[in-house]
């Protein structure tokens, strides 16, 4: 392949800060057979169905990298439970599997290049509490801290015990939480009463 078309897509990608859509690659006169050249040489990274990073640059992936990813694989999902109270900073480390929400009738497939843990909800539910968050790599969606502390409750016996209480005891020094916003959720979602034990427990 010419020096040019790498510096071409180095470019494109550049003015993109980092990532590109296929269809991108695509007006701008690069082949697919180009496109799987770059990847096979490590030139680029797909990091979703298509989408790619460039590795051209030197450039190191965003902080939220994993949010941006899974949100370009599927523009509808939305960041929830412990990937969300990690991104509100109620935990130190981030949790090994990204959790991801989609609605029940989304059944499209979401491969991804890192592990990740899919809730389905309602139609109604999953549309409730949506924070989107803009970056100059791209945008994601992710569920308010109530919300999200909320469904860690709910999803106890999958997150485990003691990271719930990692949670809960990041969520009592939240500032801004709503407590009342959480017991509403839990109200709707039907565990009201476990929620409310589980908050007093930690005195919120």
């Amino acid at each position: 392949m010419l020096k040019k078309t790498y510096e071409k897509v180095n470019e494109l990608f550049e003015k993109a800060n980092g990532y590109l859509p296929t269809r991108t690659l695509l007006d701008n006169k690069i082949t697919t057979i180009q496109i799987r050249a770059m990847l096979e040489e490590g030139k680029i990274e797909r990091v979703s169905h298509g989408h790619y990073w460039n590795l051209m640059s030197g450039r190191k992936k965003p902080e939220n990298y994993k949010m941006l990813e899974a949100c370009m694989t599927n523009p509808k999902a939305v960041i929830c439970s412990l990937s969300a109270c990690y991104y509100h900073g109620l935990l130190k480390d981030e949790p090994e599997r990204l959790c991801i929400a989609t609605a029940r009738t989304d059944r499209g497939g979401m491969k991804l290049t890192f592990p990740v843990s899919r809730h389905y909800f309602s139609v109604q539910s999953f549309n409730e509490d949506v924070i989107e968050v803009e970056t100059k790599y791209g945008n994601f969606k992710v569920y308010d801290v109530d919300r999200s502390v909320c469904d860690c409750i709910r999803l106890e016996k999958e997150i485990g015990h003691d990271t719930l209480e990692l949670v809960l005891e990041g969520y009592a020094g939240y500032k801004k939480r709503k407590p009342e916003h959480l017991l509403d959720y839990a109200d709707r979602m039907r565990f009201g009463k476990i929620a409310r034990e589980y908050l007093e427990s930690k005195n919120i």
